[in-house]
């Protein structure tokens, strides 16, 4: 049987604040199933499976491989993918969520939302503006935040998706499927707070995640072909949706 709406968490040792995770999440969203796409070794498993949360473990390969394991084993209408440590606030969910009725895919956008002081840092933030620019730039589309970690689906779209990112080029890689297929997409601004624990993703990344985009721009840009351009609301439009799921 189909669910009507997953929320799916990639987790790795989040035991210090998935708790709370999953609980803003059920305040906000309590008709959603929620799902851990995890690998830990710590206590988070534990912790989702008391509060009522559905734990899909694999080894710890890289958070690439533990969604796309997700994504294969998952069967629900609407699909909104957030990280689990906590900066992804759940008062973004409700709109999301209204917004997949009529987007194949929306996308969350930190850059163009509201951040908490020390959310993300200086260098982080110069190197987002930086891959997007870039990413834009290869697909010829117009999104402000290609690294995002919150971004909705609708059935079947995630299933299509041929995810090739190991580790932390997951969020480019899903653009750059999401360009090729060339989906109906909008984009939303979202409010992202600070973390729970350590941050995981390491400088390397960076570079890992621009030569992902590279790979997978490639093929198009040598068939002449480019990506689409995405509907960008504001919180202007997303009000009425808010107001909407609070009657």
């Amino acid at each position: 049987m189909m669910d009507e709406l997953v929320i799916l968490l990639p987790t790795y040792n989040e035991e210090k604040g998935i708790r709370d995770v999953i609980l803003s999440i059920k305040k906000v969203m309590p008709h959603a199933k929620i799902v851990l796409a995890d690998s830990s070794d710590d206590n988070t498993p534990k912790i989702a499976k008391e509060l009522g949360a559905e734990v899909l473990w694999t080894p710890p390969t890289g958070k690439g491989n533990a969604v796309k394991d997700a994504f294969q084993r998952i069967e629900a209408k609407k699909l909104i993918m957030l990280d689990g440590d906590g900066t992804y606030l759940p008062e973004n969910l409700p709109a999301m969520e209204k917004l997949l009725d009529e987007y194949d895919v929306v996308l969350g956008s930190r850059l163009r939302g509201k951040m908490e002081k020390g959310a993300m840092p200086p260098l982080n933030h110069f190197t987002n503006i930086f891959t997007t620019t870039y990413a834009n730039l290869l697909f010829g589309s117009n999104i402000s935040d290609v690294m995002s970690g919150m971004i909705g689906f609708r059935y079947p779209v995630y299933k299509e998706l041929e995810i090739s990112a190991k580790g932390f080029e997951l969020e480019v890689d899903m653009f750059s499927e999401i360009m090729k297929r060339k989906y109906k997409i909008a984009e939303m601004p979202i409010f992202f707070g600070k973390r729970y624990g350590t941050p995981k993703i390491v400088w390397m990344d960076a570079f890992k995640i621009l030569f992902h985009l590279t790979k997978k721009a490639l093929p198009l840009l040598l068939k002449g072909q480019r990506g689409v351009k995405v509907t960008k609301l504001g919180f202007e439009d997303i009000k009425p949706l808010l107001k909407q799921h609070q009657e």
